[in-house]
Protein backbone atom coordinates (compact mmCIF):
# COMPACT_ATOMS: atom_id res chain seq x y z
CA UNK A 1 0.00 0.00 0.00
CA UNK A 2 1.33 3.73 -1.14
CA UNK A 3 0.97 5.16 2.39
CA UNK A 4 1.40 3.80 5.96
CA UNK A 5 0.11 5.71 8.89
CA UNK A 6 1.01 4.85 12.40
CA UNK A 7 -0.82 6.17 15.54
CA UNK A 8 0.98 6.29 18.79
CA UNK A 9 -0.44 5.78 21.20
CA UNK A 10 -3.42 4.60 20.43
CA UNK A 11 -5.19 4.38 23.69
CA UNK A 12 -5.19 8.27 26.14
CA UNK A 13 -6.73 9.24 29.03
CA UNK A 14 -7.86 12.66 29.78
CA UNK A 15 -9.86 14.53 32.28
CA UNK A 16 -12.43 17.07 30.67
CA UNK A 17 -11.39 20.45 30.87
CA UNK A 18 -7.38 19.39 29.88
CA UNK A 19 -5.37 18.89 26.48
CA UNK A 20 -3.86 15.91 25.77
CA UNK A 21 -1.77 14.83 22.16
CA UNK A 22 -0.57 11.96 20.28
CA UNK A 23 1.29 11.81 17.95
CA UNK A 24 0.11 10.12 13.79
CA UNK A 25 3.30 8.87 11.53
CA UNK A 26 2.68 8.94 8.02
CA UNK A 27 5.06 7.26 5.40
CA UNK A 28 4.67 7.89 1.37
CA UNK A 29 5.49 4.42 0.33
CA UNK A 30 4.42 5.01 -3.23
CA UNK A 31 6.06 6.88 -6.33
CA UNK A 32 4.89 10.00 -6.57
CA UNK A 33 4.54 13.10 -4.41
CA UNK A 34 1.48 12.82 -2.67
CA UNK A 35 -0.40 16.02 -0.17
CA UNK A 36 -1.94 14.30 2.51
CA UNK A 37 -5.62 15.74 4.35
CA UNK A 38 -6.08 14.19 7.90
CA UNK A 39 -9.71 14.10 9.15
CA UNK A 40 -10.52 12.82 12.88
CA UNK A 41 -14.42 10.83 12.77
CA UNK A 42 -16.16 9.45 15.69
CA UNK A 43 -17.44 11.99 18.92
CA UNK A 44 -14.17 12.94 19.58
CA UNK A 45 -14.03 14.74 16.37
CA UNK A 46 -15.82 17.79 17.95
CA UNK A 47 -12.50 18.28 20.34
CA UNK A 48 -9.64 17.27 18.47
CA UNK A 49 -7.43 18.76 16.09
CA UNK A 50 -4.89 17.92 13.52
CA UNK A 51 -1.60 20.06 13.64
CA UNK A 52 -1.25 20.82 10.64
CA UNK A 53 -3.97 19.66 9.12
CA UNK A 54 -2.62 18.43 5.47
CA UNK A 55 0.96 17.63 4.82
CA UNK A 56 2.88 17.18 1.47
CA UNK A 57 5.36 14.37 0.96
CA UNK A 58 7.67 12.98 -1.62
CA UNK A 59 8.05 8.85 -2.47
CA UNK A 60 10.07 7.83 0.83
CA UNK A 61 9.50 10.35 3.08
CA UNK A 62 7.72 10.40 6.57
CA UNK A 63 5.92 12.74 8.55
CA UNK A 64 4.64 13.73 11.70
CA UNK A 65 1.37 15.67 12.85
CA UNK A 66 0.39 16.44 16.31
CA UNK A 67 -3.31 15.08 17.14
CA UNK A 68 -4.75 17.58 20.41
CA UNK A 69 -7.84 16.47 22.25
CA UNK A 70 -9.53 19.01 23.88
CA UNK A 71 -12.49 17.94 25.69
CA UNK A 72 -14.94 20.60 27.48
CA UNK A 73 -15.61 20.54 30.67
CA UNK A 74 -18.92 19.62 30.59
CA UNK A 75 -22.40 17.34 31.97
CA UNK A 76 -22.96 15.87 28.55
CA UNK A 77 -19.61 14.18 28.06
CA UNK A 78 -19.81 11.12 29.98
CA UNK A 79 -16.96 9.11 31.44
CA UNK A 80 -16.10 6.44 29.41
CA UNK A 81 -14.58 5.28 26.03
CA UNK A 82 -14.83 7.52 23.49
CA UNK A 83 -13.26 5.31 20.26
CA UNK A 84 -12.08 7.43 17.13
CA UNK A 85 -9.98 7.08 13.87
CA UNK A 86 -8.47 9.43 11.74
CA UNK A 87 -7.98 9.31 7.63
CA UNK A 88 -5.21 9.71 6.08
CA UNK A 89 -6.39 10.77 2.29
CA UNK A 90 -3.68 11.36 -0.24
CA UNK A 91 -5.06 13.54 -3.22
CA UNK A 92 -3.35 11.44 -6.12
CA UNK A 93 -4.96 8.21 -5.31
CA UNK A 94 -7.79 8.56 -2.82
CA UNK A 95 -8.75 5.11 -3.02
CA UNK A 96 -5.23 4.64 -1.09
CA UNK A 97 -6.91 6.48 1.88
CA UNK A 98 -6.04 4.94 5.48
CA UNK A 99 -7.67 4.73 9.19
CA UNK A 100 -5.84 4.14 11.84
CA UNK A 101 -7.94 3.67 14.93
CA UNK A 102 -7.47 4.90 18.94
CA UNK A 103 -9.68 5.30 22.04
CA UNK A 104 -9.82 8.59 24.18
CA UNK A 105 -10.51 7.31 27.88
CA UNK A 106 -12.59 10.19 29.48
CA UNK A 107 -12.14 10.11 33.02
CA UNK A 108 -14.75 11.34 35.53
CA UNK A 109 -14.91 14.77 37.40
CA UNK A 110 -17.52 16.13 39.88
CA UNK A 111 -19.03 19.65 40.07
CA UNK A 112 -21.56 19.93 42.61
CA UNK A 113 -23.11 23.19 43.61
CA UNK A 114 -26.25 23.65 46.25
CA UNK A 115 -28.61 25.83 47.18
CA UNK A 116 -31.15 26.48 50.02
CA UNK A 117 -34.77 28.80 49.72
CA UNK A 118 -35.35 30.86 51.44
CA UNK A 119 -32.54 31.72 53.51
CA UNK A 120 -34.74 32.83 56.31
CA UNK A 121 -38.08 31.52 57.18
CA UNK A 122 -40.43 32.96 59.59
CA UNK A 123 -42.92 31.07 61.58
CA UNK A 124 -44.26 30.76 64.93
CA UNK A 125 -44.25 26.64 65.05
CA UNK A 126 -43.21 25.18 61.86
CA UNK A 127 -41.43 25.95 58.21
CA UNK A 128 -40.42 24.55 55.06
CA UNK A 129 -37.37 25.08 53.46
CA UNK A 130 -35.74 23.56 50.15
CA UNK A 131 -32.10 22.63 49.07
CA UNK A 132 -32.05 22.19 45.70
CA UNK A 133 -28.32 20.28 44.17
CA UNK A 134 -26.89 20.50 41.15
CA UNK A 135 -24.51 18.29 39.64
CA UNK A 136 -22.62 19.81 36.78
CA UNK A 137 -20.31 16.76 36.71
CA UNK A 138 -20.15 13.84 34.17
CA UNK A 139 -21.36 10.98 36.66
CA UNK A 140 -23.89 10.32 38.85
CA UNK A 141 -23.31 11.66 42.60
CA UNK A 142 -25.56 10.41 45.44
CA UNK A 143 -25.55 13.15 48.06
CA UNK A 144 -26.85 12.57 52.28
CA UNK A 145 -29.10 16.12 53.24
CA UNK A 146 -28.38 16.02 56.78
CA UNK A 147 -29.75 19.31 58.85
CA UNK A 148 -28.06 20.36 62.10
CA UNK A 149 -28.57 22.98 64.84
CA UNK A 150 -26.19 22.84 68.04
CA UNK A 151 -28.68 24.26 70.35
CA UNK A 152 -31.44 21.75 70.05
CA UNK A 153 -33.91 24.12 70.10
CA UNK A 154 -34.95 22.76 66.31
CA UNK A 155 -36.29 19.45 65.20
CA UNK A 156 -34.85 19.31 61.22
CA UNK A 157 -35.97 16.49 59.12
CA UNK A 158 -34.80 16.04 55.12
CA UNK A 159 -37.51 14.57 52.61
CA UNK A 160 -35.87 12.70 50.99
CA UNK A 161 -32.47 12.54 53.35
CA UNK A 162 -30.46 10.86 49.81
CA UNK A 163 -30.53 11.82 46.88
CA UNK A 164 -28.60 10.53 43.21
CA UNK A 165 -28.40 13.35 40.98
CA UNK A 166 -27.86 12.35 37.47
CA UNK A 167 -25.19 14.57 35.35
CA UNK A 168 -26.59 17.91 34.70
CA UNK A 169 -29.36 17.78 36.45
CA UNK A 170 -31.31 19.55 39.46
CA UNK A 171 -32.98 17.22 42.30
CA UNK A 172 -34.35 18.80 45.46
CA UNK A 173 -34.85 17.47 49.17
CA UNK A 174 -37.58 19.41 51.55
CA UNK A 175 -36.64 20.59 54.52
CA UNK A 176 -39.18 20.55 58.04
CA UNK A 177 -38.41 22.91 60.70
CA UNK A 178 -39.94 22.29 63.62
CA UNK A 179 -39.47 24.89 66.66
CA UNK A 180 -39.64 22.38 69.65
CA UNK A 181 -41.02 24.99 72.19
CA UNK A 182 -44.03 27.33 71.74
CA UNK A 183 -42.60 30.93 72.29
CA UNK A 184 -46.35 32.81 73.67
CA UNK A 185 -45.03 36.25 74.18
CA UNK A 186 -42.51 38.38 73.94
CA UNK A 187 -39.26 39.19 70.81
CA UNK A 188 -39.05 37.17 67.91
CA UNK A 189 -35.89 35.04 68.61
CA UNK A 190 -33.88 33.79 65.16
CA UNK A 191 -32.54 30.30 65.53
CA UNK A 192 -29.60 29.61 63.03
CA UNK A 193 -28.63 26.44 61.82
CA UNK A 194 -27.04 24.89 58.53
CA UNK A 195 -27.58 21.97 56.27
CA UNK A 196 -24.52 19.90 55.46
CA UNK A 197 -24.78 17.93 51.84
CA UNK A 198 -22.29 15.36 51.82
CA UNK A 199 -21.18 13.40 48.79
CA UNK A 200 -18.66 10.10 48.83
CA UNK A 201 -15.23 11.30 48.17
CA UNK A 202 -15.88 15.06 49.03
CA UNK A 203 -15.44 17.78 51.65
CA UNK A 204 -19.03 18.41 52.83
CA UNK A 205 -20.58 21.89 51.45
CA UNK A 206 -22.37 23.85 53.89
CA UNK A 207 -25.89 25.74 53.79
CA UNK A 208 -26.21 28.42 56.44
CA UNK A 209 -29.91 29.49 57.21
CA UNK A 210 -32.01 30.76 59.73
CA UNK A 211 -35.69 30.43 61.28
CA UNK A 212 -37.44 33.71 63.03
CA UNK A 213 -39.76 32.41 65.57
CA UNK A 214 -42.47 34.86 66.33
CA UNK A 215 -44.94 34.80 69.45
CA UNK A 216 -47.90 33.37 69.37
CA UNK A 217 -49.55 36.25 71.35
CA UNK A 218 -48.66 39.68 69.53
CA UNK A 219 -46.81 42.11 72.70
CA UNK A 220 -48.93 44.72 71.84
CA UNK A 221 -52.14 42.78 71.96
CA UNK A 222 -53.70 43.07 75.34
CA UNK A 223 -53.52 47.10 75.09
CA UNK A 224 -54.94 46.70 71.40
CA UNK A 225 -58.10 44.84 72.51
CA UNK A 226 -58.37 47.14 75.28
CA UNK A 227 -58.80 50.10 73.26
CA UNK A 228 -60.90 48.41 71.32
CA UNK A 229 -63.41 47.35 73.73
CA UNK A 230 -63.45 50.88 74.95
CA UNK A 231 -63.95 52.45 71.32
CA UNK A 232 -66.40 49.76 71.12
CA UNK A 233 -68.96 51.08 74.05
CA UNK A 234 -68.18 54.86 73.32
CA UNK A 235 -69.82 53.96 70.01
CA UNK A 236 -72.44 51.90 71.31
CA UNK A 237 -73.85 54.54 73.49
CA UNK A 238 -72.99 57.65 70.85
CA UNK A 239 -75.76 55.33 68.71
CA UNK A 240 -78.28 54.98 71.30
CA UNK A 241 -78.05 58.20 72.84
CA UNK A 242 -77.30 60.59 70.31
CA UNK A 243 -77.64 59.21 66.57
CA UNK A 244 -80.31 56.69 66.77
CA UNK A 245 -83.48 59.14 67.75
CA UNK A 246 -82.18 61.41 65.44
CA UNK A 247 -82.04 59.00 62.28
CA UNK A 248 -85.19 57.84 63.55
CA UNK A 249 -86.88 61.28 63.60
CA UNK A 250 -85.15 62.46 60.27
CA UNK A 251 -86.14 58.62 58.36
CA UNK A 252 -89.84 59.45 59.47
CA UNK A 253 -89.63 63.33 57.86
CA UNK A 254 -88.00 62.18 54.86
CA UNK A 255 -90.37 59.41 53.81
CA UNK A 256 -93.63 60.14 54.61
CA UNK A 257 -93.98 62.41 51.24
CA UNK A 258 -91.80 60.37 48.85
CA UNK A 259 -94.29 57.37 50.00
CA UNK A 260 -97.55 59.49 49.49
CA UNK A 261 -96.46 60.50 45.86
CA UNK A 262 -95.12 56.66 44.88
CA UNK A 263 -98.47 55.57 45.85
CA UNK A 264 -100.15 58.55 43.55
CA UNK A 265 -97.27 56.95 40.88
CA UNK A 266 -98.12 53.28 41.11
CA UNK A 267 -101.88 53.46 40.64
CA UNK A 268 -101.35 55.68 37.70
CA UNK A 269 -99.03 53.24 36.38
CA UNK A 270 -101.88 50.44 37.16
CA UNK A 271 -104.64 52.25 35.26
CA UNK A 272 -102.14 52.95 32.59
CA UNK A 273 -101.95 49.30 32.29
CA UNK A 274 -105.16 48.19 32.30
CA UNK A 275 -106.03 50.25 29.54
CA UNK A 276 -102.83 48.88 27.32
CA UNK A 277 -103.94 45.32 27.78
CA UNK A 278 -107.62 46.33 27.05
CA UNK A 279 -106.53 47.98 23.89
CA UNK A 280 -104.37 45.16 23.02
CA UNK A 281 -107.34 42.61 23.25
CA UNK A 282 -109.30 44.62 21.40
CA UNK A 283 -106.78 44.49 18.99
CA UNK A 284 -106.58 40.89 18.81
CA UNK A 285 -109.82 39.92 18.69
CA UNK A 286 -110.11 41.86 15.86
CA UNK A 287 -107.60 39.83 14.04
CA UNK A 288 -108.98 37.01 15.17
CA UNK A 289 -106.49 35.84 17.74
CA UNK A 290 -106.69 34.51 21.07
CA UNK A 291 -107.12 37.60 23.53
CA UNK A 292 -104.30 37.58 25.82
CA UNK A 293 -101.31 36.80 23.80
CA UNK A 294 -98.32 38.50 24.27
CA UNK A 295 -95.76 38.21 21.89
CA UNK A 296 -92.19 37.24 23.63
CA UNK A 297 -89.27 39.54 22.66
CA UNK A 298 -86.70 37.25 20.59
CA UNK A 299 -83.64 35.67 23.10
CA UNK A 300 -80.69 37.57 23.83
CA UNK A 301 -77.13 35.82 23.12
CA UNK A 302 -75.35 34.27 25.71
CA UNK A 303 -71.82 33.05 26.14
CA UNK A 304 -70.45 29.54 27.06
CA UNK A 305 -66.82 29.44 28.98
CA UNK A 306 -64.53 26.94 28.84
CA UNK A 307 -61.55 26.28 31.08
CA UNK A 308 -57.94 26.72 28.87
CA UNK A 309 -54.50 26.05 29.21
CA UNK A 310 -52.20 27.28 26.61
CA UNK A 311 -48.35 25.72 26.45
CA UNK A 312 -45.96 27.87 24.76
CA UNK A 313 -42.14 27.53 24.35
CA UNK A 314 -39.02 29.38 22.97
CA UNK A 315 -35.33 28.87 22.06
CA UNK A 316 -32.88 31.18 21.33
CA UNK A 317 -28.66 31.14 20.28
CA UNK A 318 -26.52 32.95 22.62
CA UNK A 319 -27.47 36.88 21.38
CA UNK A 320 -30.41 36.29 19.08
CA UNK A 321 -33.68 36.07 20.00
CA UNK A 322 -37.16 34.20 19.99
CA UNK A 323 -37.39 31.22 17.59
CA UNK A 324 -39.85 28.39 17.85
CA UNK A 325 -43.67 27.84 19.30
CA UNK A 326 -43.97 30.56 21.00
CA UNK A 327 -47.22 32.52 19.89
CA UNK A 328 -51.16 31.71 20.40
CA UNK A 329 -53.99 33.62 18.58
CA UNK A 330 -57.06 33.85 20.17
CA UNK A 331 -60.08 32.20 18.13
CA UNK A 332 -62.70 34.40 16.74
CA UNK A 333 -65.69 35.54 18.24
CA UNK A 334 -63.49 34.62 21.88
CA UNK A 335 -62.21 36.35 24.56
CA UNK A 336 -59.01 34.40 26.61
CA UNK A 337 -59.15 35.60 30.10
CA UNK A 338 -55.95 34.57 31.78
CA UNK A 339 -55.54 34.25 35.85
CA UNK A 340 -52.17 32.49 36.17
CA UNK A 341 -48.64 31.74 33.81
CA UNK A 342 -46.60 29.37 35.03
CA UNK A 343 -42.75 29.62 33.89
CA UNK A 344 -39.71 27.17 33.49
CA UNK A 345 -36.04 27.54 32.96
CA UNK A 346 -34.63 23.85 33.76
CA UNK A 347 -31.53 24.66 32.22
CA UNK A 348 -30.31 27.55 34.26
CA UNK A 349 -29.84 29.89 31.13
CA UNK A 350 -29.22 33.74 31.47
CA UNK A 351 -31.03 36.39 29.48
CA UNK A 352 -34.71 37.86 29.20
CA UNK A 353 -37.98 36.59 29.25
CA UNK A 354 -41.02 39.00 28.29
CA UNK A 355 -44.92 37.43 27.88
CA UNK A 356 -46.69 40.06 25.70
CA UNK A 357 -50.51 39.77 25.02
CA UNK A 358 -52.07 42.02 22.29
CA UNK A 359 -47.73 43.16 21.41
CA UNK A 360 -47.98 44.66 25.02
CA UNK A 361 -45.54 42.88 27.29
CA UNK A 362 -47.56 41.92 31.14
CA UNK A 363 -44.16 40.08 32.37
CA UNK A 364 -40.76 40.32 32.11
CA UNK A 365 -37.83 39.03 33.68
CA UNK A 366 -34.66 38.11 33.86
CA UNK A 367 -33.99 34.23 33.12
CA UNK A 368 -31.11 33.77 35.72
CA UNK A 369 -33.68 34.41 38.49
CA UNK A 370 -35.61 31.41 38.29
CA UNK A 371 -36.40 27.62 37.76
CA UNK A 372 -39.40 27.59 38.11
CA UNK A 373 -41.93 30.39 38.75
CA UNK A 374 -46.13 31.05 39.11
CA UNK A 375 -48.03 34.22 39.26
CA UNK A 376 -51.61 33.88 39.88
CA UNK A 377 -53.52 37.86 38.62
CA UNK A 378 -56.44 38.68 41.06
CA UNK A 379 -57.82 40.98 38.33
CA UNK A 380 -57.48 38.60 35.28
CA UNK A 381 -55.86 39.71 31.80
CA UNK A 382 -58.57 39.60 28.84
CA UNK A 383 -56.92 38.96 25.17
CA UNK A 384 -59.45 39.97 22.30
CA UNK A 385 -60.75 37.70 19.41
CA UNK A 386 -57.69 37.79 16.87
CA UNK A 387 -54.98 38.95 19.15
CA UNK A 388 -51.78 37.07 19.96
CA UNK A 389 -50.32 35.82 23.23
CA UNK A 390 -46.99 35.49 22.79
CA UNK A 391 -43.56 34.31 24.64
CA UNK A 392 -40.22 36.24 23.33
CA UNK A 393 -36.70 35.52 25.02
CA UNK A 394 -33.22 36.80 24.20
CA UNK A 395 -30.50 34.52 24.96
CA UNK A 396 -27.21 35.81 27.26
CA UNK A 397 -25.74 32.23 28.23
CA UNK A 398 -27.14 29.00 27.75
CA UNK A 399 -27.40 26.68 30.82
CA UNK A 400 -26.69 22.67 30.68
CA UNK A 401 -28.52 20.95 28.09
CA UNK A 402 -31.49 18.81 29.31
CA UNK A 403 -30.95 15.26 28.14
CA UNK A 404 -32.07 14.22 24.71
CA UNK A 405 -32.01 18.41 23.54
CA UNK A 406 -29.41 19.79 21.54
CA UNK A 407 -27.15 22.22 23.35
CA UNK A 408 -26.51 26.09 22.30
CA UNK A 409 -29.56 27.10 23.47
CA UNK A 410 -31.75 28.84 25.57
CA UNK A 411 -34.66 27.12 26.45
CA UNK A 412 -38.32 28.68 28.14
CA UNK A 413 -41.57 27.04 28.75
CA UNK A 414 -45.03 28.81 29.89
CA UNK A 415 -47.85 27.28 30.75
CA UNK A 416 -50.75 29.83 30.65
CA UNK A 417 -54.20 29.57 32.24
CA UNK A 418 -57.75 30.85 32.27
CA UNK A 419 -60.70 30.56 30.62
CA UNK A 420 -62.10 31.67 27.01
CA UNK A 421 -65.09 33.32 27.23
CA UNK A 422 -67.33 32.51 23.35
CA UNK A 423 -70.18 33.60 22.03
CA UNK A 424 -73.34 31.28 21.03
Amino acid sequence: MPTHALLEPIALEVTPGDELTCRLTVRNTGRIVEEYAFEVHGEASFWTEVQPPTANLYPGDQTSVTLCFRPPRSPVLAAGEVPFSVSVVPSARIQDTVAPEGIVHILPFTDLTTEISPHTSQTRRRARHEVAVDNRGNVPIAVAVQGEEPDGHLLLRSHPATLTVPPGQTKFAALAIHHRRILWRGTAITRPFHILVKANGQQPAVLEAASVQTALVPRVAPRAIGALAAALVALLAAWFLIFKPTVESAAQEAVRDPLAKASQRAASVDRAADSARQQADAALRAAGGPSGAVSLPPPQPSSSITPIRIPLNANAVPGGSTSGDHTSIVPADATLVLTDLVLQNPQGDAGRVEVLAEGTAILTLSMANFRDIDYHFVSPIEVAAGKKLSLTITCQTPGPPLPGVDGGRCRTWLLASGVQRTST
